[in-house]
């Protein structure tokens, strides 16, 4: 989908949804792919390119051994975004509701932000973005302030990650 106000194509898919999104438009899409370690990787042969990475959609833990999320993963979202800024990106995680959308979330205020969003402005332009791309978003609230802590004070990551994670829209969504 195009996003008229950050100028970008961006989606949101699900593991079993990204191979027949992909064949739609072969070579046309970038890719992020988050998977558990667990699982097998995804089929991804018609994507332009894909960076994975691999870490389970769990709680934040301080062992560094832990298979949760890490903000090397964060940066590394950050990085490959910022490398195909002018290109079709897709981010794919199990059921494409939870770690690929918080993921988008923090890609969506960072473009926002650019423009000089701010406070409830830029909530809520994030979270009309974010509804548009995955309606049934349930974002992981540790990666969303993994990314958001990648390029805010982390005052602001956090009472920005709660504000977007309380907007009525989104906390629908968790029940």
């Amino acid at each position: 989908m195009f996003i008229e106000r950050l100028q970008r194509h961006l989606a949101i898919c699900s593991a079993t949804q990204i191979s027949p999104f992909l064949a739609r438009e072969p070579d046309r899409w970038h890719v992020l792919s988050i998977r558990d370690p667990m699982h097998a990787e995804t089929e991804l042969a018609q994507a332009k390119s894909v960076q994975h990475l691999i870490f389970e959609d769990a709680l934040p833990s301080l062992e560094p051994e832990s298979p949760g999320p890490k903000a090397a993963h964060l940066e590394t979202l950050l990085t490959y975004a910022a490398q195909h800024a002018d290109e079709p990106l897709v981010l794919q995680c199990w059921a494409g509701r939870s770690r690929s959308t918080a993921m988008a979330l923090v890609l969506i205020v960072q473009g926002l932000r650019e423009q000089g969003l701010t406070d409830a402005d830029l909530v809520q332009a994030t979270v009309d973005i974010l509804l548009n791309l995955r309606p049934n978003a349930i974002p992981n609230a540790f990666v969303l302030r993994l990314g958001l802590d990648q390029f805010l004070d982390p005052a602001e990551a956090q009472s920005l990650c709660k504000s977007l994670l309380r907007e009525p829209r989104i906390k629908a969504n968790f029940v």
